[in-house]
């Protein structure tokens, strides 16, 4: 939803991939139209000489954010993610491996209904919105079934988010998950500029491991020329490059170029255990990649050649990949790379900046959406509150930007003009209720599809405590 009362940010330092000022912008009709330099204080310190701002002094409405001593970011992009979690999360996934994952996952979505889907996707969008994502790719299946796909949009409208939504294929596996490359091609052209801007689609073949090569190469046919993008998990694990080759002779990277998968605007996440070849394939066909360091770490899949990506030309993202928020993915990108070679600051904190925004942008592909506040572009911003104590004393805002900023210190999120976070809340959905709902429906869910309840909440008498804190 686009607004066209004007909205200004005052006061605030910007602090992009390109560097860090001083601008108070003026947004009207969802794009910026002006940006000047700012006379407010720099956060951290008093007010700057002939300043006649300080914080907390400008009058804030529905069109004014005071950002006086804070910082303001361009919308952070989530390029992997998948905003349902259809199982309640314990200790004891702590060993699972992702594959232990799936199967689990997929015997709870066997029995999910479209009001499910909804809720919980406007739980995780919500919860992303409110740590200063903007706009995320949603993987999102089973979507097969009716009204699943238009629940997907109607969690990311609700919560506010700019959602694009990867439509899964599989065809391996549980009957009731599966659905053909045709089915879902009727599905995203159905859905296309009715339901969701055809620009926010991807047609997505899941992985090898739950989708088959003939699907791979139906879906890149079914979308040849037709503006509708690829998207899918590849070369995740040692294992599955290791079972490609012997059934196929070739990388999955190789694999998926001989069959017409891999082009511009084609998406590949993960992408951890790649050859010097497979990187040039991937930079001679346009093909772009998402990094979901902490997944990476979390399930021992080893660590992307990002690096290498980057310097070959690749347009590398970053995903959350249900893990925490991109605050934190920026900096276990700069550590997890460090590690890999054996030396800290290989990745920079401008390139994982840059990483969570304008190569975020890039994949999602929509004109305007970007990381420089130009007049013209989206009125995207994130506003983080400096006051915390481990931001303190703030002598660089990008090093504590990457190094030390969370999603809890986000004070205020405009999407497309429109103040979708104020004072850490959000403005479109009540919070609390939410939380029950989803509280509610992911035990109805285990229930329903025989999965054992958590200890926790066997041993309650009301099944689930409210934590949610006083009324």
């Amino acid at each position: 939803m686009v607004v066209t009362n004007p909205l200004s940010i005052i006061g605030g330092v910007l602090v992009t991939a390109d560097g860090i000022q001083r601008r108070d912008l003026l947004a009207e009709g969802g794009r910026y139209v002006e940006s000047k330099a700012s006379r407010a204080g720099f956060p951290g310190s008093t007010a700057a000489p002939g300043s006649t701002a300080a914080p907390g002094s400008i009058p804030e409405s529905d069109g004014c954010v005071d950002a006086s001593a804070k910082l303001i970011l361009p919308g952070l992009v989530n390029g992997h993610d998948h905003l349902r979690s259809l199982q309640p999360a314990t200790i004891r996934s702590e060993s699972m491996s992702v594959a232990d994952m799936v199967a689990a996952a997929g015997a709870v979505g066997t029995a999910v209904t479209a009001e499910d889907y909804r809720v919980l996707t406007t739980l995780a969008a919500t919860r992303l919105v409110r740590s200063g994502v903007t706009s995320v790719v949603d993987h999102a299946y089973p979507v097969g079934r009716p009204g699943l796909l238009q629940a997907v949009v109607d969690g990311h409208t609700a919560a506010g988010i700019r959602g694009a939504v990867a439509v899964g294929v599989q065809t391996t596996g549980d009957p009731a998950l599966c659905s053909t490359p045709d089915e879902a091609a009727a599905l995203l052209r159905d859905a296309a500029d009715r339901i969701i801007p055809a620009e926010l689609l991807f047609l997505a073949p899941v992985s090898l491991r739950q989708a088959d090569l003939a699907a791979y190469a139906a879906c890149a046919d079914l979308t040849a020329g037709t503006g509708i993008r690829l998207y899918t998990h590849l070369a995740e694990s040692a294992t599955e490059v290791q079972q490609c080759r012997a059934e196929h002779g070739l990388t999955p990277v190789a694999l998926m170029a001989r069959i017409g998968f891999l082009r511009p605007g084609t998406v590949l996440v993960h992408c951890v255990h790649l050859d010097d070849t497979d990187i040039q394939v991937l930079a001679d066909t346009g093909t772009q990649v998402v990094y979901c360091p902490s997944n990476h770490l979390r399930f021992a899949k080893g660590y992307a050649p990002v690096v290498a990506l980057r310097d070959a030309g690749v347009t590398v993202a970053l995903g959350i990949d249900g893990m925490g928020d991109l605050f934190t993915e920026m900096r276990q990108a700069a550590y997890a790379q460090g590690s890999a070679q054996g030396r800290p600051g290989v990745l920079s904190a401008r390139q994982v900046l840059g990483m969570a925004t304008i190569d975020g942008a890039r994949i999602l592909g929509i004109p305007g959406v970007n990381d420089d506040f130009s007049p013209g572009s989206a009125a995207d911003a994130v506003v983080v509150d400096t006051a915390g104590l481990h931001l303190q004393p703030l002598a660089d805002p990008l090093y504590a930007v990457v190094h030390k900023a969370q999603g809890s210190d986000v004070r205020d999120v405009i999407i497309d003009g429109r103040p979708v976070v104020r004072d850490g809340q959000s403005c479109l959905v009540d919070e609390r209720e939410l939380a029950a709902r989803a509280r509610d429906i992911t035990r109805a869910l285990a229930i329903r599809a025989g999965r054992p309840l958590p200890e926790f909440w066997r041993e309650s008498a009301s099944a689930v405590l409210d934590l949610t804190g006083p009324r």
